[in-house]
């Protein structure tokens, strides 16, 4: 009895029948994940027959041979902490979903207007303050980092910037287009508060920040947001006004670019490859 998975499972059923001494189960990989995934096939064709009872012990395997590959590399969920808190426990039960499924990315929205979700070590006031008290420890991230690594998902954080900042604003408004009190938001939606693509203080923020993640994340893969930006606070900002005249920004979205151009620089920098959702892919003359 052969049962052969190079790296996913497309099953196709056969009558079953029972394995003895004599049979044997074979699994061919490419990779370790491959052969993770060959065994999580294998249990969910494990059946036991109609007549069995508890004391029994008895179990059925069909026989059959599996040979397969997965046809998209990323097979991704995506998780927003930020809007609706989960406690690890439940991200971890949503993790081993995942594994059944063959699913290998967990995208994970950490930061958004609604809160902030992570502790930061070099800018605590992020926490302490734009998180209701509902956020992930460094130490809670970090197993469950290795917790996915074990059933075969990689875990990509997301860091949303420039816009869906105001978890941001209230923590550091000095950091914002706009410097002004900033009040938690508790409302679906998407808000004003951007940060200052003029201020360098910004850039060192996002580079801390950065540097954090790349700790408590392995993937080469860092996801920016960089979507839904809403320009007023831009545009009214003088530092802003020149900055454009300076470098012959024409629009907000050639700011967007000149920001996330930055951005990715920085990321570069700590070895980790920029994601972020379409907006990011607007670029100008």
């Amino acid at each position: 009895i052969s049962t052969q998975d190079t790296s996913d499972k497309t099953l196709s059923n056969k009558r079953a029948k029972s394995i003895n001494k004599q049979a044997h189960i074979n699994i061919k990989a490419n990779s370790d994940f491959g052969a993770l995934h060959a065994l999580t096939t294998l249990v969910q064709v494990i059946t036991m027959p109609e007549t069995a009872t508890p004391t029994t012990n008895k179990w059925l395997i069909p026989k059959l041979t599996i040979q397969d590959k997965p046809r998209f590399k990323w097979r991704g969920l995506l998780i927003d902490s930020v809007r609706h808190f989960i406690p690890i426990n439940t991200i971890k039960r949503q993790i081993d979903g995942m594994a059944a499924a063959k699913l290998n990315v967990f995208h994970w929205h950490l930061t958004d207007d609604q809160g902030w979700r992570f502790e930061s070590k070099r800018y605590p006031k992020l926490h302490q303050l734009a998180s209701d008290k509902l956020f992930y420890s460094q130490e809670e991230i970090k197993d469950l980092v290795h917790y996915a690594s074990l059933r075969g998902i990689r875990v990509v954080p997301e860091l949303d910037v420039p816009g869906h900042a105001s978890a941001i604003a209230v923590a550091y408004p000095e950091l914002m287009a706009e410097n002004k009190p900033y009040a938690m938001e508790r409302q679906w939606g998407v808000f004003e508060p951007l940060l200052d693509v003029s201020n360098a203080n910004v850039y060192s923020f996002i580079d801390d920040l950065v540097s954090e993640l790349t700790l408590l994340f392995p993937d080469n893969y860092l996801h920016i947001g960089g979507d839904e930006v809403n320009p007023k606070q831009w545009l009214n900002n003088d530092n802003i006004k020149q900055l454009m005249k300076n470098n012959k920004l024409k629009a907000s979205d050639d700011l967007a670019h000149y920001f996330n151009v930055k951005v990715q620089k920085i990321l570069t920098k700590h070895q980790r490859k920029m994601m972020g959702w379409d907006e990011i892919y607007q670029y100008h003359d």
